[in-house]
């Protein structure tokens, strides 16, 4: 959920609207467009990081192991889903989307990092 640009007396802030799981739910066609990489002969790195990557609005949030497998959690910049996907040694192994409280979660710890103070709406 795109975050709302309030002016106050004490300067400009972010204000996040109230949790909606349908605001952070990640859309199908999101899921599908990192599906298409698995088996990729390019290294995960490279087809996340690279010069041509389609996915230069997503943020790395976490890296964990699992079952002996590497997973990064992605965000969405602007529309603040998430996606984790599974390492594989080419291209990416299982994608999944992260549930919307997840994305919430995230995205409110993000938060932190922005220039301007960011309000959580009751």
């Amino acid at each position: 959920m795109p975050l709302v640009r309030r002016e106050t007396p004490n300067g400009p802030v972010w204000v996040r609207p109230r949790f909606r799981a349908e605001d952070y739910a990640a859309p199908s066609e999101a899921v599908r467009q990192f599906e298409r990489w698995q088996g990729d002969p390019e290294p995960a790195e490279v087809i996340l990081h690279g010069r041509e990557s389609p996915f230069g609005n997503y943020v790395e949030v976490e890296r964990a192991e699992r079952d002996g497998k590497t997973w990064i959690t992605l965000l969405e910049a602007s529309a603040e889903f998430a996606i984790e996907l599974e390492v594989a040694r080419t291209g990416f192994g299982m994608v999944t989307a992260a549930s919307p409280e997840r994305a919430f979660g995230l995205a409110r710890t993000r938060d932190a990092l922005r220039s301007k103070p960011v309000i959580q709406e009751g």
